[in-house]
Order: C-alpha cells, then sequence, then structure tokens
C-alpha cells in the first residue's frame, strides 16, 4: 500500500475510527480520527481547533504519510462537527476535498493527484449500548485521478463515481472497540480512464447499477514501527460487494491500428479477505455478452459467457513458514458467435456446444518474501517468491468441441530443488479426445500422421474405460520418479 494511496483514501476513513468508549462529543471523535491516522502510517493535524457551543471547527485539515519512495499529503479544508440536542453529532465536511502523491519506482518519479468532491453529503454520529454508528449518505461522489510518470509511459487520468449512496458504518461490536462493520448500497458506480501518448490512445469506460456491500472486520493492535504495506497495518476484513449488472466499453489506437471492446453482464460479486496470514479476493459476473474488434481480426468477434470467476488468495506476512494459497478461475458456457465459427470451421465439422473451464486449486508454499509488506524485497526479486510444499487440485475441467478432460489429485514438495519434484498422484480422465482428433484432421488443422501418432501414444499412458473414452492415474515418486497406470516413464 503506497503511501500516497494513504493519503487518498483518508478522506473516508477519517469517518471510520475505533470507538474509545467515552461519552459521544465532538473532541472525542476528532481524537478517534487521528488515532486511524497513525495506525495507517501517517499523521491527522488541523492549522486549528476551536471549540464553542458545542462545536469543534477544525481548519485547514490534512494527513501526511511517507517513507520508503512515498510520500503523501491529503487537504481536507474546514471540518465542522456540532453536538445535537439528541445526543448525536452532526458532521460537516468540504464539498472539496485534494491530495497528492509522489512515488518513486525503478528510480522514475511517479505523480498522482487526486480530487474528490461530494454532493449532498449527510453525516451523523450516534452512539448506544458502547456501538458507535455513523450514518452517511451522498448524492454523489467523483474522484478524479490524475498520474503523470517521469518516463516514457503515458499520463493516465481515471474518474470514479458514485450516486446515492448511503452507508451505516459501526464500530465497537460485540464489546470490541477495534471491531467494526459497514453496510452500503448505490444506485451506480461508474469508472473511466483516459490515456494518451504519441500514436496511442485508451479510452475505457465502466459501468454498475445496484451495488451492496457488506463488510466487517478489525483494526487489531496498532502498529509499532512504521506502515509500509499491508502486512504492517493488523487490520483484518473480511466481505461482499454485489451488483445487479455492468457495461464496458473499451476504444483505443496501437501501433497496430485501432481497437475497440463492447460488452454487457448481468449480475456479479466480489469478496474478499484479509487475514493474519492471507489476501484473498474472487470476482465473478454472470451472463457476459462481448464484441471485440481488433487490427488481427478480419471481423468483429462476439462471444458469450454464463458465468465468469477469478479467484486468488495470496500469502501474506510471516516469510520462511508454509503459507495457504488457492487459485480458482472458471468460464462456463462459453459460445461463440458465427461468424467467428465461420473463420476456421466454415463446414461446421466441430460441435458447437458451449465451452467450459474450472481450475480449482489450493496449497501451501513457504515464502521467501513478503509480498504485500517488503517493497524492497520484492524489487530485488529473482525468481520465483517462494517454494512449494503442498498442491491439491480440486478440479480441472474443459469442455470443448463435443470432448470433456477432468482432472483432480493431491501433491506434496517435500524437498527444494531447482525443478519442483513432487510426491503424490493425480487421476486423468478424457472422453471424446479421439473424436475430436479425428475432425481437426478433417478441417485440415492437424496432419494425419501427428494425429495417428498421439493416439498411438495413449495407450502407453492411458487406459479405456468405454468408446472413446480414456483414464490415467499419473504417479510422482520421491527422487523425481513418474509412472502412468504402474507403468515407469521416468
Amino acid at each position: 500500500m503506497p503511501k500516497h494511496h494513504i493519503a487518498g483514501t483518508a478522506a473516508l476513513l477519517l469517518l471510520t475510527a475505533p470507538a474509545a468508549w467515552a461519552e459521544i462529543d465532538a473532541r472525542t471523535i476528532w481524537i478517534d480520527w487521528q488515532d486511524v491516522a497513525s495506525r495507517l502510517g501517517g499523521t491527522l493535524t488541523a492549522a486549528s481547533e476551536t471549540y464553542a457551543d458545542g462545536t469543534l471547527t477544525l481548519t485547514d485539515v490534512s494527513m501526511a504519510a511517507g517513507g520508503d519512495g512515498a510520500e503523501g499529503t491529503g487537504s481536507y479544508g474546514t471540518i465542522t462537527m456540532i453536538e445535537q440536542d439528541d445526543g448525536t453529532l452532526r458532521i460537516e465536511v468540504p464539498a472539496r476535498v485534494a491530495t497528492t502523491g509522489t512515488t518513486i519506482v525503478d528510480g522514475e518519479t511517479v505523480e498522482q493527484d487526486i480530487e474528490m468532491t461530494y454532493d449532498g453529503t449527510d453525516i451523523v454520529v450516534r452512539e448506544e449500548a458502547g456501538v458507535r454508528t455513523y450514518d452517511m449518505a451522498m448524492d454523489a461522489l467523483t474522484a478524479v485521478m490524475t498520474t503523470q510518470n517521469e518516463g516514457p509511459a503515458a499520463p493516465t487520468e481515471v474518474t470514479f463515481t458514485m450516486s446515492d449512496v448511503v452507508s451505516t458504518y459501526r464500530s465497537g461490536i460485540g464489546g470490541d472497540p477495534d471491531a467494526f462493520d459497514q453496510s452500503t448500497t448505490a444506485d451506480g458506480l461508474g469508472l473511466s480512464v483516459s490515456s494518451r501518448s504519441e500514436g496511442e490512445t485508451v479510452d475505457l469506460t465502466y459501468a454498475l447499477t445496484g451495488l451492496r456491500s457488506e463488510v466487517e472486520g478489525s483494526y487489531g493492535d496498532a502498529p509499532t514501527g512504521s506502515v509500509v504495506g499491508l502486512s504492517d497495518l493488523g487490520v483484518t476484513y473480511a466481505g461482499d460487494i454485489s451488483h445487479s449488472g455492468g457495461t464496458l466499453a473499451v476504444d483505443g489506437k496501437g501501433s497496430q491500428g485501432p481497437f475497440s471492446i463492447e460488452s454487457t453482464s448481468g449480475a456479479g460479486e466480489l469478496t474478499f479477505d484479509l487475514g493474519d496470514d492471507s489476501l484473498g479476493y474472487v470476482i465473478s459476473s454472470t451472463d457476459i455478452d462481448a464484441t471485440v474488434e481488433a487490427p488481427g481480426l478480419p471481423v468483429p468477434v462476439g462471444f458469450s459467457l454464463a458465468e465468469s470467476t477469478a479467484g486468488f488468495t495470496l500469502p501474506l506476512g510471516e516469510t520462511g513458514v508454509a503459507m495457504p494459497f488457492a487459485v480458482a478461475l472458471s468460464a462456463r458456457e462459453l459460445e461463440l458467435g458465427d461468424t467467428l465459427w465461420g473463420l476456421f470451421d466454415p463446414t461446421g465439422q466441430l460441435p458447437r456446444d458451449p465451452a467450459t473451464l474450472v481450475v480449482d486449486m489450493d496449497g501451501t508454499a513457504v515464502m521467501n518474501v513478503d509480498l504485500f509488506g517488503d517493497p524492497a524485497a520484492m524489487a530485488r526479486l529473482q525468481g520465483p517468491p517462494g517454494d512449494l510444499k503442498t498442491l491439491n487440485l480440486n478440479q480441472l475441467l474443459l469442455t470443448l468441441a463435443g470432448a470433456e478432460l477432468r482432472a483432480s489429485g493431491t501433491l506434496e514438495f517435500p524437498e527444494v530443488t531447482p525443478v519442483p519434484e513432487p510426491v503424490g498422484i493425480i487421476e486423468l480422465a478424457l472422453d471424446g479426445g479421439f473424436a475430436l482428433a479425428d475432425r481437426l484432421v478433417a478441417l485440415g488443422l492437424i496432419p494425419q500422421e501427428q494425429a495417428a501418432f498421439v493416439k498411438g501414444m495413449t495407450g502407453a499412458v492411458a487406459r479405456t474405460v468405454g468408446e472413446d473414452q480414456l483414464e490415467s492415474t499419473i504417479e510422482f515418486t520421491p527422487g523425481g520418479g513418474i509412472s502412468a497406470n504402474g507403468l515407469p516413464l521416468k
């Protein structure tokens, strides 16, 4: 987490301070905000603090963070906290917030400016039975981020918008002053990206509707040293964000010519989890329809997907011990448009059934570097960041043109070797493989001799269990040995 990103998000984080278990008043809330800033490795200050008649006025509020080649500052103007007769606290924030950040990446300076504007903001803080609640609403939120690189990379402008935002944030959940949760809804979210350089342009717009999110977590103990990345924060959280549909449009021009992407999708979801030893997320979308035009394609290419999923669990924190990881990828019921089919199968040799790819695996690895807590070590890294210890292939499924491949198994890696030497068993099954090979020969995509050679070799590594159905048990033994159905291969 670069320090200028901390400063850039502070405008929202200021509203999510943990409870201090004191009677709710303006000065207590201000102290809590400063505590949150400190936990994020920064400092939150005001040029002056004036309290009179139940109103705390903070002028020229700013946040600063820096270190390890990154510096960030945020200017929040004047913030007013008004204690109300019903025991609640109303917070008035400026309509505009500006932050700046500078990061040195590989010796080059990257400057980032963020301007956030709020329309129709309403923030009220209340406390009951030790639980502090922020009720927040905004008619609109807009954030414009401009990035300028010292090197040849093109400057980029990103605009982020949200409309009709309603959010409830609670701290002090279950008697734990560091525990929090937050629920948010928004009618719409928009993202636009524009990049320009000599001879190359990219314009991207992305929009979602019907957003809902639920998050819960804990701030944990305050960091004792400098905050460089996620591993230093001590924060844990989990949640999900869902939407009812989305659209994507990309238009650009590169060295080979113009290109474009147009797509729509149905409901989707993002789930995320930051724990003590891992960072995980899963992104899924449904009912995807897309059209792609690119210089290498003679005609526009259209395709659809019933579901697309991408999920990763990445090790976090301590090095030298086994840490969990996971990968989950899927593309279900992929259908290509008739125009694309006509390019390589005009006679209809191949079955045009929807294709599916599913990869689901997890395991453990001993990390040599903290992926999110040691940027200097990551910059020096040569080779993989860790060594595999276990790998569980929960599912591999590929259905394509009438054929289906399945695989599962469990492997261990007891020794660290230049080329990993697993120990364990992988089960494989293939249905319709020979028929697919014959169709590819008929299309002229592969020579008859190569297809015959492949069919002949299957007898050495697979057993026939039905008509055009093959199975194989691949066993990896200590010392690098490999066998297929008991027949030694290595």
